[in-house]
């Protein structure tokens, strides 16, 4: 007989389950807690469900941009709204049409021509007018590239000559990057005390064509109480006049004239000089026609300026024998001088010298060549037209072409 029942027999088998031993009570408290708990939550959703607002259309479209901000951000969309047709009711606000904000858009901004902006700029002055500011001392500028007495005078409202009676001969000829220029609080002009000259303020006051010297006493830049005008002011006592007038300003070297004021020697003791000599004088002519106007001539400087290329040939602008020729120590650097009678003309700067002493030249004849010798800035010609050694007016002279 098998061990194993026959499943195939035809007599059925009859199998007596195993009574189920009961359960825990703890394991029916924790059936009956949860099952109540199941049944608490779905009546909350249920109420829930049928309290929440219904979800409107617009509220679907904007959750739709917000996920995809991740990705792309977007800027809030514009409400267009179509321009009202002209009523009564003047209290509309005005608006655009979509149709012209897209061609507004589309055209580009027309940016005027520079011919435009050139002229633009043209109207307005690049200085500050200083005297806006009501000034009554002495003050002091420290000049910068391309700072020029001219310009100087100009920023500060006053007459070029106030600047050049107020400083020194170097600044009057050329100005440099650091110089510190004297400001008077007005036009006029400056000078220094020299006790051993004996001149007292009223003196001082003739001298400059004032005719109150009270004048000079009362100005506040002088700071002078209790001073009359016959005071002795002490030496280097720095003086402001308003109003006066001093000299021309002039590099002038020691000169020999004779008996008619006729300049014979320029500078004897130099050995550049060519001694004593005299005649001269002809036709006037231009001794740099290829050049272009730097600066003219007023009483802080003695001649004119005129700019070229290094090397642009010189030319003597009268006929005359040569009085000097070579280094100048008086700021003119290569310097020619040359005689015509009781004129003398001077040319400076130049950057080498066509003519030596013992020679006498004709008008338009080649003495040298443009250079920036000396005291100055730039390639450019110095020219002086002096009379009994008194500095003329080259632009006034016929013939001169400046």
């Amino acid at each position: 007989m098998s061990r194993f029942p026959d499943y195939h027999s035809s007599k059925p088998t009859r199998l007596s389950p195993r009574p189920a031993a009961p359960l825990p009570k703890w394991r029916r408290f924790m059936a009956l807690f949860c099952l109540l708990g199941a049944i608490c939550l779905s009546f909350a959703a249920a109420i829930l469900a049928l309290s929440a607002p219904p979800i409107s259309n617009a509220s679907e479209v904007e959750a739709t941009p917000a996920r995809a901000t991740a990705t792309a951000p977007r800027l809030p969309a514009t409400r267009i709204v179509e321009a009202p047709e002209q009523t009564g009711d003047s209290s509309a606000p005005p608006t655009l049409s979509a149709a012209r904000i897209q061609a507004l858009l589309a055209t580009p901004p027309q940016l005027p021509a520079e011919a435009e902006l050139e002229a633009a700029r043209s109207q307005y002055d690049p200085f500050t007018i200083i005297p806006n500011r009501a000034r009554s001392k002495m003050t002091t500028y420290v000049a910068k590239r391309g700072d020029t007495i001219d310009g100087i005078a100009n920023r500060y409202g006053l007459n070029r000559e106030t600047i050049a009676w107020c400083n020194s001969h170097e600044l009057a000829q050329i100005v440099r990057p650091g110089d510190v220029v004297n400001i008077p609080p007005e036009d006029g002009a400056c000078h220094t005390v020299l006790r051993a000259q004996g001149k007292d303020i009223r003196d001082i006051a003739e001298q400059y064509g004032v005719d109150d010297p009270y004048i000079i006493i009362d100005a506040p830049a002088n700071n002078l109480p209790g001073v009359t005008p016959e005071t002795l002011l002490p030496s280097n006592t720095f003086l402001f006049i308003p109003g006066g007038e001093g000299g021309f300003i002039t590099w002038n070297a020691p000169v020999q004239q004779d008996a008619f004021g006729n300049v014979v020697a320029f500078d004897p003791a130099s050995p550049f000089s060519c001694g004593a000599r005299s005649g001269g004088g002809a036709w006037w002519t231009n001794p740099l026609p290829n050049g272009a106007w730097v600066r003219g001539f007023y009483a802080g400087h003695s001649g004119i300026d005129i700019a070229a290329p290094i090397g642009t040939p010189i030319y003597a602008a009268n006929a005359g024998p040569i009085l000097y020729s070579g280094w100048n120590n008086w700021g003119y650097g290569n310097t020619v001088v040359i005689a015509h009678g009781p004129f003398s003309t001077l040319y400076g700067h130049m950057s080498s010298i066509a003519v030596r002493c013992g020679q006498s030249v004709d008008a338009g004849q080649v003495i040298g060549y443009v250079g920036s010798s000396g005291n100055s800035s730039g390639p450019h010609l110095h020219f002086e037209i002096r009379y009994l050694n008194q500095p003329r007016n080259p632009s006034a002279t016929a013939g001169i072409g400046w």
